[in-house]
């Protein structure tokens, strides 16, 4: 069982993602514009994916637990945390450079090529083991 400390950081993590947007979508129109709202709550949910992508590689699953060699088991985690983390930077970017009715689309879209890259890195397609 997980201790109560363990519970602050993602409890704090969401009460800054609820302050930020609360706060942009209280921010008066001559102060910013609608449009750099919308960006910048999407940049927020990619700098999100990007701080829980890379958590990934350092979680730890209890070896009984492992269907697999920790060393396979590593190896997948670490490229599914680069492949997100990667994938949030680019919809990150695309919030905040493309063009805003297909900033969601286009960040979508790229982060969804790169869940799709660890999804198919974790069930052994792609990977060294599974080609020799």
């Amino acid at each position: 069982m997980k201790s109560a400390a363990s519970f602050g950081r993602p409890l704090l993590g969401a009460a800054l993602i609820l302050a930020v947007s609360g706060a942009l979508a209280w921010a008066a129109p001559e102060h910013i514009s609608d449009e750099l709202k919308q960006r910048l709550v999407a940049a927020l949910l990619g700098a999100v994916v990007v701080i829980y992508a890379n958590a990934i590689p350092k979680s730890l699953t209890a070896l009984a637990q492992l269907r697999c060699s920790p060393e396979r088991e590593q190896a997948a985690r670490r490229f599914a945390g680069w492949s997100l983390v990667l994938g949030g930077i680019n919809y990150m970017l695309a919030a905040l450079f493309a063009p805003l009715g297909e900033m969601h689309l286009v960040g979508g879209s790229l982060l969804g090529v790169s869940l799709l890259a660890a999804v198919l890195r974790c069930y052994g397609v792609g990977s060294p083991a599974a080609r020799g």
